[in-house]
C-alpha cells in the first residue's frame, strides 16, 4: 500500500472532516491516512499548496471528540489524557531538533481543539509491509543492508536526543523509489527516561511480533534496546515473509526451559549476508541484556562482520625501475648483504636453532697450546722474572719523577731515592707495567709465573 494507507480509516466519529481547518487555516484536512495508537494521522496541505501530514494526538480508548474538541472519555482517564498529551508534545519538539534524512521532518507543532498536533513532511513512497507483499524483488541483500543501514542512523540519531521510536514495524518504514528510507509514524514515541507522572498506557504502543516484551509491562525499564529488537524483527519479516513469534511466548518458552519459537536467521536458507543475519539474531534476543544496546553498537557489530570481506590487498613492491634508481648509489648494497648472509649461513649448523645446536654439543674445552718464553727489549730471554720486574718498575720510576728534578744551572745535584725505601711513602697513581705483568703472570714460586727457557 502506498505510505498514506496504513490500516483500515478509523471510525468516522473520531477522525476531523474533510476539508477542516486548522491553525487559523494554514493547514486543511484531505483525509485520513492512520488510525491507531495514540493519534491519528492526515493527508493535509499547507497555505503554500504543499502536501503534509498532520498527526493528532487522539489516545485511543482514553478519549472521545466533543465537537471539534478532544476530552477524557471517562473522568478516571483525565490523568492519563493529561500525560499523553505533555509527552506528545514533549517528544514532537525533540523530534523537531532531530534533523535526519532517515527522519520524517517535522515542520511544526501547535496545541489546538484541546490537544496537539505535529505538522511533518510528506514522503512519497512504500511502506516496507507494501513492498515486501507485492514487490519483494526489491529487497535483494544490497537493499536489505541498506535499510538496515539508514534505519540504524535513524534510531542512533533519535536515541541521542533521549526519544524512543517503541513502534518500529514494517509499515512504519518508508522505502523512496530511489532506495532511500524513512522513519514514520512517531505517536508512540516517548523519552528513555520519563519523569514522574508521564507514564503512559503501554499497552496502547505493542505491537504483535515486532514489540519487546518489556514494552508489556510498565514496571520494565525501556530502553534503545526495545527499537533494536523492533528493528531486528522488521529485518527478520523482510527477510522470512512472516513476523516472528510474539515475545511475550518467546519469554515464556525460555522461563520454561522450552526451545524458542523463534528460530534464528543465521544457518537457514535465506539468501542474505550472513553477517546481517548473525546481528538480526542478536538485536532480537529475549533478554535485554543480552541483545545490542546502541544503534551504533550494531552498526559498529556489522562493520566488524564486514571487515575480513574488505581487508585491504597487501601492496606491490616498487616498480623495476624505482628499484634499479634505489640500487645506482655505488654502494653495491645488495651484493654486499649476499656476502654477508653466505658466510654467515655457512658457520651455521641447518635443522636446530642456536639454542638447542649449543645445548646438544657443548664446545669442547680448549687446549693450552705451548708457551712462549718472556724476553727483553734486546730480545734475550728473562730467567729470572721478579728481578726483571723489579728493574722495570725503579726504571718507570725514576722516568715519572725525572723531569720535575731538571736542575738550573750551578745548582747543586740531587740524587734520586731508591723507590724501593719504604721510607719514602710514595704512592703510584696508576699501574705500572711491571704491576700489570704480575698481574698477569703471578708471582713467583707458582707455575705459571715462573718463565722457563
Amino acid at each position: 500500500m502506498p505510505h498514506d494507507i496504513f490500516s483500515a480509516d478509523p471510525a468516522p466519529a473520531c477522525e476531523l472532516p474533510s476539508g477542516f481547518k486548522l491553525l487559523q487555516g494554514q493547514y486543511q484536512i484531505e483525509r485520513p491516512l492512520l488510525s491507531g495508537g495514540f493519534g491519528i494521522t492526515y493527508l493535509a496541505r499547507d497555505s503554500l499548496e504543499r502536501r503534509v501530514v498532520i498527526k493528532e494526538c487522539y489516545p485511543a480508548g482514553l478519549c472521545r471528540r466533543s465537537g471539534t474538541d478532544v476530552e477524557p472519555a471517562a473522568p478516571e482517564h483525565a490523568r492519563s489524557c493529561r500525560n499523553v498529551l505533555r509527552a506528545f508534545l514533549r517528544e514532537a519538539h525533540l523530534l523537531a531538533r532531530a534533523r535526519h534524512p532517515a527522519i520524517v521532518g517535522v515542520h511544526q507543532v501547535f496545541k489546538e481543539n484541546q490537544t496537539a498536533y505535529i505538522a511533518m513532511e510528506f514522503i512519497d513512497g512504500l511502506d516496507l509491509l507494501t513492498v515486501r507483499e507485492e514487490q519483494p524483488e526489491r529487497l535483494t541483500g544490497p537493499v536489505l543492508r541498506r535499510i538496515l543501514d539508514q534505519a540504524l542512523e535513524a534510531l542512533d540519531c533519535l536515541h541521542r536526543l533521549g526519544v524512543l521510536h517503541r513502534d518500529i514495524s514494517p509499515d512504519n518504514i518508508l522505502l523512496g523509489k530511489d532506495g532511500t528510507v524513512t522513519l514514520i509514524d512517531f505517536g508512540a514515541a516517548c523519552g528513555s527516561t520519563p519523569d514522574d507522572g508521564t507514564a503512559l498506557p503501554m499497552l496502547l504502543a505493542v505491537k504483535d511480533g515486532y514489540s519487546a516484551h518489556e514494552l508489556y509491562s510498565p514496571d520494565l525499564p525501556q530502553r534503545p534496546a526495545c527499537d533494536l529488537y523492533a528493528l531486528g524483527a522488521t529485518l527478520y519479516y523482510l527477510i522470512t515473509g512472516a513476523p516472528p513469534a510474539p515475545s511475550q511466548k518467546r519469554l515464556a518458552a525460555l522461563l520454561a526451559g522450552a526451545p524458542d519459537p523463534c528460530r534464528p536467521l543465521l544457518g537457514g536458507p535465506w539468501a542474505a549476508d550472513p553477517a546481517l543475519l548473525a546481528t538480526v539474531d542478536i538485536a532480537m534476543s529475549v533478554l535485554p541484556a543480552e541483545r545490542f544496546q546502541s544503534a551504533s553498537g550494531w552498526a559498529a557489530a556489522l562493520a566488524e562482520e564486514d571487515a575480513p570481506q574488505h581487508a585491504a590487498e597487501p601492496q606491490p613492491g616498487p616498480a623495476p625501475a624505482a628499484a634499479d634508481a634505489c640500487a645506482d648509489d655505488g654502494s653495491r648494497l645488495a651484493e654486499v648483504i649476499s656476502e654477508l648472509v653466505a658466510k654467515t649461513n655457512g658457520s651455521l649448523e641447518p635443522g636446530l636453532p642456536r639454542s638447542a645446536r649449543q645445548a646438544q654439543t657443548p664446545p669442547a674445552a680448549q687446549q693450552p697450546g705451548p708457551r712462549r718464553p718472556l724476553v727483553n727489549i734486546f730480545g734475550e730471554p728473562v730467567t729470572d722474572l721478579e728481578a726483571w720486574l723489579e728493574e722495570e718498575d725503579a726504571i718507570s720510576w725514576r722516568r715519572k719523577i725525572a723531569p720535575s728534578a731538571q736542575q738550573q744551572p750551578g745548582a747543586t745535584p740531587v740524587m734520586l731515592a731508591d723507590p724501593s725505601d719504604p721510607a719514602l711513602g710514595l704512592r703510584r697513581d696508576k699501574p705500572t707495567f711491571a704491576g700489570r705483568l704480575r698481574r698477569i703472570f703471578g708471582r713467583p714460586g707458582n707455575s705459571p709465573q715462573t718463565v722457563k727457557n
